[in-house]
């Protein structure tokens, strides 16, 4: 008898068995042929659980964000300030889970690579989708902070357009300078905090 092959399951066999072929080769120059060895399927194979590689790309990036939601959500509670509540959303040591963290460091870096010079707007469109997120939930920690008084901002959307800038910023800057996983987070940490606690303070 046939085994059944659950097409969601196979479908992120295939994603997460290529994060280590874009980290090693960068995402340009892998091709579908090079997927399927990694993921040891055929060719055609691919092509029955993703339209495109950049399909595959988002696939990986989205099991990502999953994984780092729960284990977020498992660790924050109603007592943590706004404050807390940033700087663990943006603290990835504790929301990889199983993933390698050098791994997706280079690989966020590739993605952010990607992005700078996609014409197609594919990358661009997908990461708007990914940083409103984030927006999202910076503004309304910020607004919580507010309502609390534990914050007196006068612009909530431009504080938290620059944080997302600094997360942008800091993987540009951690490639730039080859920093391990562990040197980029304390850097992240550092500036995020810089910034809520000397752009928050009461005039």
């Amino acid at each position: 008898m046939a085994r059944i092959i659950d097409k969601d399951e196979k479908r992120c066999d295939i994603a997460l068995s290529s994060i280590k072929l874009f980290c090693d080769k960068g995402i340009q120059q892998t091709s579908i042929d090079e997927i399927a060895k990694s993921a040891g399927v055929a060719k055609g194979t691919i092509y029955l659980y993703f339209k495109n590689k950049e399909e595959i790309i988002f696939t990986i990036w989205d099991l990502i964000v999953q994984q780092h939601d729960i284990l977020f959500n498992q660790r924050i509670n109603p007592n943590m300030s706004a404050k807390e509540k940033i700087l663990e959303y943006y603290d990835f040591t504790q929301c990889l889970g199983d993933y390698d963290q050098e791994q997706i460091l280079i690989l966020f870096q590739q993605f952010i690579s990607s992005l700078l010079i996609d014409k197609t707007n594919i990358y661009s469109e997908y990461f708007d989708n990914f940083f409103k997120l984030d927006y999202d939930f910076i503004s309304t920690c910020l607004q919580e902070g507010v309502d609390k008084g534990e914050f007196f901002i006068d612009d909530i959307d431009t504080l938290s357009h620059t944080i997302i800038m600094l997360l942008k910023g800091s993987i540009v800057k951690s490639k730039a300078s080859n920093m391990s996983f562990n040197d980029s987070q304390l850097m992240l940490t550092k500036y995020i905090s810089y910034l809520l606690e000397h752009c928050t303070k009461e005039k």
